[in-house]
């Protein structure tokens, strides 16, 4: 057996001090979101490392309606920085009583969905993989147009409702 590991030299910023890693966790607002998708209250949280690394935190989605097919445009996420030749971002999520939903980002951040609920208080347990996004932060809103994030530190009061909503900024203290 053997183990494999890999060390460099601490990243040092231009003033001399060194980088620390950054959290920001994000909501999705109901522009961001199909009419006909709802959130889980207080499951509607992703997170953003060092200004544009997105991971699936705890989003969790379920029809309005209580369809029970659901294909197409059902979200929108912050647009990926590469700008993929073959396809989307794709994967597969899985609800919470354990069925297949199948997903793909595109280049506008734009995430389709396609999968078959068992029952209509079932929800989609929205973990998406990790991928690097365009700085600053670009989505493509369901009311047409591409909203813009700053990577700045933004207060609650400071944004409309409509814009996704900082929850949390988190300096993640370095290990070396």
């Amino acid at each position: 057996m053997s183990i494999v590991g890999y060390q460099s030299n601490v990243p040092k910023a231009q003033g001399g001090g060194l980088i620390a890693n950054t959290q920001r966790e994000l909501s999705v607002p109901s522009n961001q979101l199909n009419a006909d998708m709802l959130h889980s209250p207080g499951r509607n949280i992703y997170a953003v490392i060092n200004e544009n690394i997105v991971i699936g935190k705890d989003i969790r989605l379920r029809s309005r309606s209580g369809r029970k097919e659901i294909a197409g445009w059902q979200l929108s996420l912050p647009a990926p920085i590469n700008k993929n030749q073959q396809g989307e971002h794709t994967g597969t999520l899985l609800s919470r009583q354990g069925k297949p939903f199948y997903y793909a980002i595109d280049d506008d951040g734009r995430v389709f969905v396609s999968g078959i609920f068992n029952d209509p208080e079932d929800e989609i347990i929205f973990n998406v993989n990790p991928y690097v996004a365009e700085l600053p932060l670009k989505f493509r809103p369901f009311s047409g147009g591409i909203f813009v994030l700053s990577p700045d530190v933004i207060e609650r009061d400071e944004i409309e409702e409509s814009e996704p909503v900082l929850v949390r900024r988190t300096r993640v203290p370095s290990t070396l």
